[in-house]
């Protein structure tokens, strides 16, 4: 087997490189797109159970030429992996190969219902004995037996099977997510050509995101080992599913050592068809709720240069804004700026520490032929902006970056979230208005299944003196797919839509 040694710049944020050109760790195998149908089966588990191959349980860990095998404990723990979930832990393995490398195809097994009964092949998936997570199932054998019994066979005829194997599942992966987003209406030509094609378990490819941005590129985000030992197939994949398509590749030094992938301060390194990389500054005009933003997704920096998550909370907060004064803290690149303007907003007034942030932020006001005179951006802290700000808006909404990276960080972070509201509901109008207070932090969003948060909102309330209703929770856009064994555990983004009621001078 050969191997590529790839040269990654180890930085605190996201790395980037252009397109990779096929250059497998293996032989790859041909290009061909997949001829299997990729519709679920609407079978009840049991039945599915009984139609999967069975796997004599004294075989050997690797069966011939075949997939080397892991056996699961049989317990209840495992059944959520025989009902679909995807991340398997150390302690649900019984049995596995010795010196087995990262990356490897496996073959996913647990034991019948009763001693004399064949093992059941639950799925294929990544192994990985340096991560929390040993496996990652790529493919649910239990859904498809007549496919599974084709991979079965595909892995004891050929030398290069389970290359083979990997290339087909995740190239069915890709072709389904595009249908789950054609389902929800993306992308669409005059509406919108920037979503997330892939989301993780969402869509059976744990360790991987991609966005597509102005349906001209995709930027694929790695955050798993397997990932990158498996690049040149994935790319290989995800470009029969976007044949027009320029795909870039960053990867999270951070997540990536989490799962124990080294990652390296070298030099980067191009390789591929694109060798050029004299376009590295040219912008990239996506659309988003009709909006048009400029984004720059071969650079370096903040993922994608925009946050698709929150397409629908800007969309449904701007449908409240005709008429309205609207004060956007830690704008960004001003999307909800932008759709309050869009939908009859009297005034926006956005507000970013970011430099460049603000820059474009005036740029997409510029694209979208805004008046200067109803929208404005300024760069500052937001805190410092609050206590120094006279005027009073109808419409708040508050989005600051992430406050608790992890749950360590929670106490300082929620002491920081209060004073943040506080100062927010302040402002409100003392005739009333909304507030739409986001946090981005996993930690905050899961903590007592989202309650911390919105009640450190309401005792935010308290010193600000205004009484808050709370009118709707919601998180990240439809795209932003989730796996139901991922849930709550996925869940990061919390957008909560308040009333401030009318300031009450005297009865």
């Amino acid at each position: 087997m050969s191997l590529l040694l790839l040269s990654i710049r180890g930085t605190s944020g996201l790395v980037s490189r252009r397109i990779i050109s096929p250059s497998p760790f293996r032989q790859a195998a041909k290009q061909t797109t997949v001829g299997y149908s990729t519709t679920i089966s609407l079978k009840s588990t049991t039945d599915a159970i009984e139609n999967s191959l069975p796997i004599t349980p004294g075989e050997e860990n690797r069966g011939g030429d075949g997939l080397p095998r892991i056996f699961l404990k049989r317990n209840r723990r495992t059944k959520s992996f025989r009902d679909g979930s995807q991340l398997i832990f150390t302690g649900s393995i019984g049995k596995t190969p010795e010196s087995l490398p990262v990356g490897s195809l496996v073959q996913v097994e647990v034991a019948g219902q009763n001693k004399d009964s064949p093992t059941i092949v639950v799925g294929f998936g990544l192994y990985n004995p340096a991560s929390l997570y040993r496996v990652r199932i790529i493919f649910h054998c239990l859904l498809h037996p007549d496919i599974t019994k084709q991979f079965l066979a595909m892995s004891n005829d050929s030398e290069d099977g389970d290359a083979m194997i990997i290339e087909k599942i995740l190239t069915m992966n890709f072709q389904r997510a595009l249908q789950t987003r054609r389902a929800i209406g993306l992308p669409s030509e005059s509406k919108t050509d920037t979503y997330r094609l892939v989301n993780g378990e969402g869509d059976s490819i744990s360790g991987l995101a991609v966005d597509v941005i102005g349906n001209k590129i995709a930027v694929v985000m790695s955050s798993a080992a397997w990932c990158e030992i498996h690049k040149s197939t994935i790319l290989k994949s995800l470009q029969i599913t976007l044949p027009d398509h320029e795909l870039i590749w960053k990867t999270t030094p951070s997540r990536l050592k989490q799962d124990g992938f080294a990652v390296g301060d070298e030099e980067e390194e191009e390789v591929g068809d694109n060798k050029s990389i004299d376009n590295i500054d040219e912008p990239v005009v996506c659309l988003e709720n009709g909006i048009k933003y400029q984004t720059f997704p071969r650079q370096k920096g903040q993922k994608t240069s925009v946050y698709c998550d929150q397409r629908d909370n800007r969309l449904n907060l701007a449908q409240l804004c005709e008429g309205k004064k609207v004060l956007d803290l830690c704008c960004y690149h001003g999307g909800f700026s932008l759709n309050a303007i869009k939908h009859g907003a009297a005034l926006a007034v956005g507000v970013d520490s970011s430099a460049d942030a603000i820059k474009t932020c005036k740029v997409n006001a510029e694209l979208n032929n805004f008046d200067n005179e109803n929208i404005s951006f300024t760069k500052s802290d937001i805190a410092e902006y609050m206590k120094t700000c006279e005027e009073k808006f109808d419409v708040i909404v508050l989005d600051p970056p992430k406050l608790a990276p992890s749950a360590t960080n929670l106490q300082r972070a929620s002491r920081k979230y209060h004073s943040l509201n506080r100062d927010a509901i302040k402002l409100i109008d003392d005739k009333g208005g909304l507030l739409m207070t986001c946090t981005c932090s996993a930690a905050m969003t899961q903590k007592e299944g989202g309650k911390f948060f919105l009640e450190t909102v309401q005792q935010a309330s308290i010193p600000a003196q205004r009484e808050v209703t709370l009118l709707r929770v919601s998180g990240a856009a439809a795209c932003h797919t989730e796996s139901p064994f991922s849930f709550p555990a996925g869940n990061y983004l919390t957008a909560a839509l308040f009333y401030v009621h009318p300031k009450l001078e005297t009865l």
